[in-house]
């Protein structure tokens, strides 16, 4: 592939156009490149400019919320499939990595309780997980002895240099990146859509979405499946000593914490989308509660806060990704709905993206037609 951004292959006729440069654009790209397809990917951005490059880069098995959660929510059998769907997600990833040659890390993950009624969530949570054949050990003492009520411990999730992975497969086959390039309009032409872009346009076979929550920009009608959440994160500067052994979440997942190569340490939190919240209103929640929780459990940090960034996820109704086709156009499709543990999905819902422009095979429990698409 020639050197991403200005100079780079330009491409006007192609098989697929994927638009959106994160790490689920990179996996399509790369997966049919590899079958002989052109592609091309188009962003607005750089490579990995959005969630993707914002993210902790916690590749960590199961949903938001706890598995007693799953099982409540889904069923015991279907929630079963989800979380070793993400435990799948989570192999593919690694293996790819360290075939790759991308930084990555196995320590393990912890969740952490910061109430009674979730320390008793984690307990059922890890009883019924080892119940299923996974591996989860729970206790209450407080590992990181910073007052944490209890502990779940994932010991294969693992840490990656999201934004490197995502370079390394865009990389790996012949793909024509265009960064800085943003897609204005998609244009159906017979059975070929055309791609309106900044300084550019595409005539190809299919389009693939993966812009998570910016993807209602490009199509209304995928407002009614994916809304648009935030995130909030800072980064430390170097501190002594390890801070943590592993990353960890709490409050269900909503903060986080993740040491980083270098001794510093990431913190940060994210919200589900709120129709009722205005847009000051939700980002000022953030900042109060990822400060609560920061002067709550690392009271170190503060005032040794280097640098803060913000970003959006996508958020389905029931928290899982969508794959699908826009409605009567099937040469349009899309893998959206991340939230905030798309890297645990990423493999898993681009390669059922894949099947599905390859072979139109359906991509089942991953599939829009569950949220009535």
């Amino acid at each position: 592939m020639e050197a991403m951004g200005e100079g780079s292959l330009r491409v006007d006729t192609c098989d697929v156009v994927v638009v959106g440069a994160g790490i689920v654009g990179a996996v399509v790209a790369a997966r049919l490149a590899r079958f002989g397809m052109r592609v091309a990917v188009l962003d607005a951005q750089q490579v990995a400019g959005g969630a993707t490059g914002r993210s902790a880069g916690m590749v960590v098995s199961g949903m938001p919320g706890h598995y007693r959660w799953a099982v409540e929510t889904f069923g015991r059998e279907q929630a079963r499939t989800l979380w070793a769907l993400t435990v799948e997600g989570r192999e593919r990833l690694v293996n790819t990595a360290i075939r790759l040659g991308v930084r990555l890390e196995q320590p393990g993950s912890l969740a952490l309780a910061v109430t009674e009624e979730e320390a008793e969530a984690l307990r059922v949570s890890a009883q019924l997980l080892r119940e299923d054949g996974f591996d989860a050990w729970f206790g209450t003492t407080d590992l990181l002895q910073r007052g944490f009520l209890a502990t779940l411990r994932q010991p294969d999730d693992a840490v990656v240099d999201a934004a490197e992975l995502t370079r390394a497969l865009l990389s790996s086959a012949p793909i024509a990146v265009h960064t800085d390039t943003e897609v204005y309009d998609l244009e159906p032409e017979g059975e070929r859509v055309r791609v309106w872009a900044q300084g550019r346009n595409v005539r190809c076979r299919t389009v693939v979405l993966a812009v998570d929550g910016y993807a209602p920009l490009l199509d209304r009608a995928l407002a009614q499946w994916v809304a648009l959440g935030r995130a909030l994160l800072v980064t430390t500067e170097p501190l002594s000593g390890q801070a943590l052994p592993a990353p960890c979440y709490a409050d269900c997942g909503y903060e986080y914490a993740c040491p980083l190569p270098d001794g510093r340490l990431l913190l940060g939190a994210w919200r589900r989308p709120c129709a009722k919240a205005i847009h000051s209103e939700a980002v000022d929640s953030l900042r109060e509660g990822l400060t609560r929780f920061i002067a709550r459990y690392f009271p170190e940090v503060e005032g040794r806060i280097a640098s803060r960034r913000s970003g959006v996820m996508g958020f389905t109704p029931d928290g899982l990704p969508i794959v699908g086709h826009l409605a009567g156009l099937p040469q349009i499709t899309f893998a959206l709905g991340f939230g905030g543990w798309g890297l645990g999905w990423a493999f898993v819902a681009a390669e059922r993206l894949v099947e599905w422009v390859l072979q139109g095979t359906d991509p089942g429990i991953l599939s829009v037609e569950r949220l009535g698409g």
